[in-house]
């Protein structure tokens, strides 16, 4: 598998994971790690983003699967919000693209503004 995939897998399977087992509050601190681990890159925030969207269309479609009944009431509640049925399902993707991309740009951020490893303090 290559390396460029992998950077989108494996922390798509992290905000998988994390989404099922603590909701949606794991893309943040996910995200946050994930910046940190990037060593400060901003294109981690977007590979981030992208891992995150990744992750909510396969647990959506796994949803989907599992309860049928979910894309029915999907374009029931769209349509008493007066809104197109692509719309709601548009929003679920963009809601942990965002979440995850504004997450990780912090962590990132956190990441360039701690002291380098390889320099020891200086004892006064």
């Amino acid at each position: 598998m290559s390396r460029g995939l992998l950077r989108i897998v494996l922390p798509a399977l992290a905000f998988g994971l994390g989404t099922y087992a603590f909701g949606w509050w794991a893309v943040p601190i996910v995200a946050f790690v994930w910046g940190v681990m990037s060593g400060g890159s901003p294109r981690g925030a977007v590979r981030a983003g992208a891992a995150a969207a990744l992750a909510w269309i396969v647990l959506l479609v796994a949803q989907g699967l599992v309860r049928p009944a979910v894309f029915p009431f999907g374009r029931t509640l769209a349509g008493a919000m007066q809104m197109p049925g692509w719309a709601l399902w548009a929003a679920e993707i963009v809601f942990p693209l965002v979440l995850a991309w504004s997450s990780a740009l912090l962590g990132s951020a956190f990441r360039r503004r701690l002291p380098p490893r390889d320099r020891a303090p200086v004892a006064q």
